[in-house]
């Protein structure tokens, strides 16, 4: 019975309650039908979470001065596609960062793997720009996308980030976490 926006608020409590003072970016939280959108989207319609439904939430808090960045996909009720894309996205992303273990590629290179690994499991790769840097607020360093970097990510902190959709229905679903470059 929540919408969006409440939920964005009720994040933000929580933040302040765990001694966040400051995000380097507005929490996105996505239900429903809005979850093929974006971080760069704008909804169209503050959308209200249902008893069976799905819903991706992202944050980034900065805490002593250092960014943060999680991502993941939650899923309400029985339905087989909302499980299935909250499952096949959090696999993607184990997927991707052992590839990233063994192969040692781009950032090109493991966003085209990424790309191939969504295909496999039967849905759509949904983000672009994809992945990137964090470290101490403000972060410096490439600002693009990961899925556009053309060398080997250097030691720090990536964000290796995964926003699959389904081919035909308008859901999706989203997972984000640390790739450690060491």
């Amino acid at each position: 019975g929540i919408t969006e926006s409440e939920a964005k608020i009720k994040a933000q409590e929580l933040h302040e309650n765990f001694g966040v003072q400051k995000n380097w970016h507005n929490p996105y939280i996505r239900f429903g039908t809005n979850t093929i959108l974006t971080f760069q989207d704008k909804s169209k319609e503050d959308r209200v979470l249902e008893g069976n439904d799905i819903a991706y939430v992202d944050i980034g808090p900065i805490i002593d001065g250092v960014e943060g960045d999680v991502g993941c996909t939650l899923v309400f009720g029985e339905n087989k596609l909302f499980h299935s894309l909250k499952l096949q996205s959090e696999k993607i992303f184990s997927l991707g960062v052992e590839f990233w273990r063994n192969e040692n590629p781009t950032g090109i290179e493991l966003y085209e793997y990424i790309k191939k690994q969504t295909e496999i499991a039967g849905f759509l790769f949904n983000l672009n720009p994809a992945g990137h840097l964090i470290g101490a607020f403000p972060h410096k360093g490439w600002k693009e996308g990961l899925n556009t970097y053309p060398y080997c990510p250097e030691p720090g902190y990536w964000i290796l980030e995964i926003q699959i959709r389904d081919k035909k229905e308008p859901y999706g679903a989203f997972f984000e976490d640390v790739l450690l470059c060491m």
